[in-house]
């Protein structure tokens, strides 16, 4: 089974700008999410016999609070796992993207402008890691740390486009989970955050 797991809340998301392969580390309540889903998969009696991250901070912090319980020897990061590279787009407001650009993040089969990755681009290079790491894994429990937009782009090849990019949000440190039949992989779950419901009781009261 394939835990996919977005990152942490960053510093950027809190204010609203757009990361895409930009280095931007996690905020503080990123650091809790990140926490409180390590304490989840405790808790829950889940471990991981592998685990794989995106090689950009947020993701790589991510992974390692989230399994800082376990006997983990190696996280192996990866470019393939990054977030689309958004081009001239990455650093601005997404209020003003929005504005300007307002199809920035849904753009399928079209010509791509500011020097931006494609969606299918990010498809087929999600594609092959996932399927990568499934062989190499074969059913074991893997857990592999990403970006919103990554994972929405490889549902939407997986659902044929009934789930994934332009069907909802993935939120941070939300669970997705894929199963692997040693020739394909499915869809299990989406967006799952069952240890984000009591966040603010956990570190408020």
């Amino acid at each position: 089974m394939i835990y996919l797991v977005r990152h942490g809340e960053s510093e950027w998301n809190a204010l609203g700008r757009l990361q895409g392969q930009m280095d931007i580390g996690l905020s503080e309540e990123g650091r809790k999410q990140a926490a409180l889903l390590g304490a989840y998969f405790e808790k829950q009696g889940i471990s991981f016999d592998y685990v794989f991250s995106s090689d950009l901070d947020r993701a790589f912090q991510t992974a390692k609070r989230a399994t800082a319980w376990m006997p983990v020897e190696t996280i192996t990061a990866s470019r393939l796992l990054r977030e689309r590279f958004y081009g001239e787009l990455q650093g601005q407001l997404l209020a003003e993207i929005i504005q300007n650009v307002p199809n920035y993040a849904e753009n399928f089969g079209l010509t791509m402008t500011h020097g931006m990755e494609s969606l299918e681009e990010m498809q087929e290079r999600m594609v092959k890691v996932l399927t990568s790491i499934s062989k190499e894994t074969n059913g074991a429990p893997a857990l592999v740390v990403t970006h919103g937009g990554a994972v929405n782009a490889l549902l939407h090849k997986l659902s044929n486009g009934q789930a994934g990019t332009g069907n909802g949000k993935i939120d941070n440190t939300s669970i997705t989970r894929l199963a692997w039949d040693g020739d394909k992989l499915t869809i299990v779950s989406i967006n799952e955050t069952p240890h984000l419901q009591n966040i603010k009781d956990t570190f408020e009261g």
